[in-house]
């Protein structure tokens, strides 16, 4: 049972919510996540911690991503968040794109649908995987928000 080690920063998106185990960043949420981590890791406590959250900016801003924990996730989701953590910063890739690379053509909309409840966002970058129709898509609850993360990319890459 791992221990869920968390903490609560203060980020370009607003108050967040930060989970790591021993293999990497587990949850980052500007909810309260310890529900959706109970399902993932039955068993497991959670304990505050002293985390380092200076990351978070950085992956924001293009910069290196933290490694990340994804048991309790299904092998589809795991394996098209590392497709997209290979995605360069300021670049995009298509949902069909990752479902080829991760051995699934024809399942973009299932990458639409892992990239949507991507709990591991900005260590997933998510905002990196666009439609093949128009090179852009909705995100979230804030589509600019994809935009402005993209353009400030492009800008230093």
């Amino acid at each position: 049972m791992p221990t869920l080690r968390f903490a609560r920063f203060q980020t370009e998106l607003g108050p967040t919510w930060v989970v790591e185990t021993d293999l990497g960043i587990a949850s980052v949420s500007r909810d309260e996540p310890f529900g959706a981590l109970e399902r993932r890791f039955p068993g497991s406590s959670a304990e505050p911690a002293d985390l380092d959250g200076s990351w978070i900016d950085r992956a924001l801003a293009g910069g290196p991503l933290p490694s990340i924990d994804v048991r309790g996730l299904s092998s589809f989701d795991a394996r098209a968040y590392e497709v997209v953590r290979e995605v360069p910063p300021g670049e995009t890739v298509t949902y069909g794109e990752v479902a080829a690379q991760i051995g699934s053509p024809g399942a973009a909309r299932a990458v639409g649908g892992a990239m949507s409840r991507c709990p591991l966002f900005p260590a997933v970058p998510c905002h990196r995987v666009v439609r093949a129709a128009d090179g852009w898509s909705g995100w979230g609850s804030d589509p600019a928000l994809k935009r402005r993360l993209l353009e400030a990319e492009r800008a230093t890459s």
